[in-house]
């Protein structure tokens, strides 16, 4: 088959059809760039991300190849990675979550009802914010400091993208930050993640300076990236489909399906890699050790064998298996932050806005 380079602008501005050939053409496919194996098919995916101990993120999970050290909850396998999980499970719980539902239905409002008009874009004004409004108060970062935190978190992804030294300058702001914070919990201990993460200790000993940056990237990235794009995708959807937006509309109870039915559609993070700790057959394809695998959400939620008319929004779906958020223990810690997230923006633009459309909205 003729090559498909899956990092190539065009692949990610809609990377559906490729997917689909892959999944029918070459579900273990070599990527021509790093020479990476591409699993698109949902056995294979879910298969990966259950067995920990042959898919290992140790070695990163970056498509392009970046380490992690076994630093962060993301990049470590266990016995570490259990550690570090453990640190925050707390306060990402789905009780904890529920109980900052009016924190998070007032920031809606508040950012709702500070827009003139209505035109707005949708992005700037309620996705972005938002969710960095939220995780930054999780966290204990001042509220001058959120457009830093945001500018920070786009960076760093980005520099997935670019060349090695491309995130320099905001990562020395970002270390010299959180590092300066981290002395404060230190000195002074405060009510928030920041000072839980500071004070806690692994095995009798207290994370490093470096390990508590790592720690506090990952809540950064993940905190506001994921569910940016979740809102996104889901209004590219209803913008599409007006008949949704006024069923939402009939039965806001359906908010949860729509949510739910987003992420399986169009997820948020479409690929991750892993690193295989020994050989392994995948589709009767040998996978040496050491070989770096590229693992498709986005794919596998639209396999045609997992799924009926994957190509199509429903609301009427059993979603249980999908994996937007991942599976097995490197499930989306945040998953119920940007479920809730995005359930309170739906809803009050539901209730806010008659119809939706590009570059407009209509109230009621």
């Amino acid at each position: 088959m003729d090559e498909i380079d899956v990092f190539s602008p065009e692949f990610q501005e809609d990377p559906y059809p490729a997917y689909d050939r892959l999944r029918r053409e070459a579900p273990v496919y070599r990527e021509p760039a790093f020479g990476s194996y591409v699993l698109t098919r949902f056995a294979d995916v879910y298969g990966a991300l259950r067995d920990h101990e042959t898919f290992s993120s140790a070695k990163g999970v970056a498509p392009r190849g970046q380490g992690g050290g076994g630093l962060t909850i993301v990049t470590s396998d266990p016995p570490r990675h259990t550690h570090l999980r453990q640190l925050v499970n707390r306060a990402f719980t789905p009780r904890t979550v529920a109980a900052l539902r009016p924190r998070i239905e007032e920031v809606a409002g508040q950012l709702l009802a500070g827009l003139e008009g209505e035109r707005f874009d949708f992005v700037e004004e309620l996705s972005y914010p938002l969710p960095v409004i939220v995780i930054a108060e999780l966290l204990g970062i001042p509220a001058e400091h959120r457009t830093d935190f945001k500018r920070w978190s786009d960076a760093l992804v980005g520099s997935f993208e670019k060349e090695p030294g491309a995130f320099a300058q905001e990562g020395a702001e970002m270390f010299a930050y959180f590092t300066q914070a981290f002395a404060e919990r230190r000195a002074s201990p405060r009510d928030d993640l920041l000072t839980a993460l500071t004070v806690a200790e692994i095995e009798g000993e207290r994370l490093s300076d470096i390990e508590l940056l790592m720690f506090a990237i990952i809540l950064l990235v993940a905190g506001n990236e994921t569910t940016t794009n979740l809102l996104g995708n889901l209004l590219n959807v209803l913008v599409e489909r007006p008949d949704l937006w006024t069923a939402l509309r009939a039965d806001p109870g359906l908010v949860g399906a729509a949510v739910e039915e987003t992420l399986r559609f169009d997820s948020p993070v479409q690929i991750l890699a892993r690193t295989t700790t020994r050989a392994v057959s995948v589709q009767g394809d040998l996978l040496p050790e050491g070989a770096k695998v590229l693992v498709s959400f986005g794919s596998a939620n639209r396999d045609a064998e997992e799924w009926t008319a994957p190509d199509t929004f429903r609301l009427d779906r059993a979603l249980s298996r999908h994996v937007a958020f991942g599976h097995g223990i490197h499930y989306c810690l945040g998953a119920p932050l940007a479920r809730l997230e995005a359930e309170v923006v739906l809803l009050a633009m539901l209730k806010r806005f008659g119809t939706v459309g590009r570059g407009h909205g209509h109230a009621q």
